[in-house]
Parts: structure tokens; C-alpha cells; sequence
């Protein structure tokens, strides 16, 4: 499997993140699935997901950026490679090759999420990839080598839950100011303005983008941009019969220039182009 973009790295082999809202996109290329966390998790845990059975259709699937991070397994068990990569929160597109023989698993964190579990920055993961070994994580190489070695999905996914569950008491603490920011944008859909966050979690405007970029990854402008063009792509495709200029005024956009010049930083992609 290939990377092309800003994940590509002649030293990471193997390098791929897929994000929830995408799959609509893929489906037809691999069998792809997403599995709810155990109900104490889901403070942190998006989900869990799998794709196995790539089918090679000659078009190159491609990966948005959602605000969200992951830990993504990678096995071929024919040819006994096993790779466990922390991928970081990504500000455009990126492409995938695929690798036939290719199983996949995915814990999707939350924004905000990956930080109780690390005390890395989550900034410093920004549009990277790195192998899970090399990062201060709650994730040890017990569990690195046991996820590979199950039977089954049913037995990955039991297994993940239980040892995230026994260290609940081990997380880091959470920055809830900034996760109640993160909930703010994200209902607004990207719409808000950003200093009204900030004075609704009581924090000025230097010391909000600081912990807010430390906490996600991103800036809060970033964070909101991808927020409303995720919403923005949803209602492109659920309306399909709306002009551009329409979906523009919905969200927030100046006109519907500003809405392509988006949708082709985040998705490579007009929005004509993403109704398909």
C-alpha cells in the first residue's frame, strides 16, 4: 500500500488513515464496517472500524480530513507483516494504493480523544503518520502484538474494549475546556465565531488557539473549516437537486467560490464533482 500526499514517507511502509464520513466514498473498492466501543469508552472512541477485501476498481480512493485521529493496524498475514501506525489529524486530502491481501483495523478517536491516552502534543502528529512504538502512549507492546494475533474481528474488538477499559483510571486528564469548544464548532457545523468560543469556555484568545492546536491538532480556524465543509459535503449529497450557491449561503460560505476553493483543499475535488 501507497500513500500520495502529505502522509508520503520513503521510511513509514505503511501509511493510511480512513475516516468515518468517507467510507460512502470507498465502499465499493473494500468491504469496510464500523463497530461501536463498549458505552464507557465512547467519551474518547468514535469507533472501531475494518476494511479487508480491496477490490481494484483502477480509481484511487481517497481520505478527507474529519478533525479526528487514529490508531490503525495493518496486517498481511501471508506475508507476516504486522504494522501499528498513530496517524495525527490531516488538513487536505490524501490518496491511497491499495495493497491486495490487506486487513485493516481502526480505533477512531474522538477530537480531543487521542490526548487522554498520550502526552504527546497531538499538534506534533499534525499531517503525519508514526509507528505506535516510538510514541509515550497507554498503548504497550503487549497490546501492539495481541491485536494481530486474534481470530477474529469479534475477538479484536472484546479485546480493545477490555484493555481500554483497565486503563481508564490510568488517562491522562482531559482539557474539557477544549473539548466543550470542539462540541461548540461542531454543532454550530463550523459556523461561529471563534472568539465567542473562547469567552464560552473562559479563556482569552492566545491561550484558546494555544491549548485548542495542542488538544486537536489543528488551529480552531482549521478546526471550524473542516467542521463546516464536512457538513457542507453531507448536504451536497443528501440534496443533491441544490445549486452550489444555495449550499454556500447554508453554510456560512462568502459566495460559492470560497465554497469550491474548500472543497478542493479538503477533498482534491469540486463540489460538482462530489454529488456522484
Amino acid at each position: 500500500m501507497q500513500i500520495r500526499g502529505i502522509f508520503a514517507d520513503n521510511n513509514l511502509r505503511y501509511s493510511f488513515n480512513l475516516r468515518a464520513f468517507i467510507f460512502l466514498y470507498l465502499c465499493a473498492m473494500y468491504h469496510y464496517q464500523e463497530y461501536n466501543p463498549d458505552i464507557r469508552l465512547t467519551t474518547w472512541v468514535a469507533n472501531y472500524w475494518t476494511s479487508t477485501d480491496f477490490v481494484d476498481t483502477g480509481d484511487t480512493p481517497k481520505v478527507f480530513p474529519d478533525g479526528c485521529t487514529d490508531i490503525i493496524f495493518m496486517i498481511d498475514k501471508t506475508k507476516g507483516i504486522a504494522y501499528a501506525g498513530l496517524f495525527g489529524t490531516i488538513t487536505t486530502f490524501i490518496e491511497v494504493v491499495y495493497t491486495e491481501g490487506m486487513q485493516m483495523f481502526g480505533i477512531r478517536f474522538k477530537p480531543a480523544g487521542i490526548a487522554a491516552f498520550t502526552r504527546l502534543p497531538v499538534n506534533e502528529l499534525t499531517d503525519r503518520a508514526v509507528d505506535l512504538a516510538l510514541v509515550e502512549t497507554l498503548f504497550n507492546q503487549s497490546f501492539r502484538e495481541t491485536i494481530p494475533e486474534k481470530k477474529s474481528i469479534s475477538e479484536i474488538i472484546s479485546y480493545t474494549d477490555d484493555y481500554l477499559i483497565n486503563h481508564l483510571s490510568r488517562l491522562y486528564q482531559s482539557d474539557r475546556q477544549i473539548i466543550r469548544a470542539v462540541d461548540l464548532i461542531n454543532r454550530a457545523k463550523g459556523q461561529i465565531p471563534l472568539a465567542e468560543v473562547a469567552s464560552d469556555v473562559c479563556l482569552c484568545q492566545r491561550h484558546f488557539e494555544r491549548r485548542f492546536k495542542a488538544t486537536i491538532g489543528v488551529s480552531p480556524k482549521m478546526f471550524a473549516k473542516i467542521s463546516r465543509f464536512k457538513h457542507a459535503l453531507r448536504y451536497l449529497k443528501t440534496e443533491p437537486h441544490k445549486d452550489l450557491l444555495t449550499v454556500a449561503v447554508v453554510y456560512g460560505y462568502y459566495d460559492h467560490s470560497h465554497l469550491i476553493k474548500d472543497f478542493k483543499t479538503f477533498s482534491g475535488d469540486a463540489p460538482t464533482d462530489l454529488r456522484k
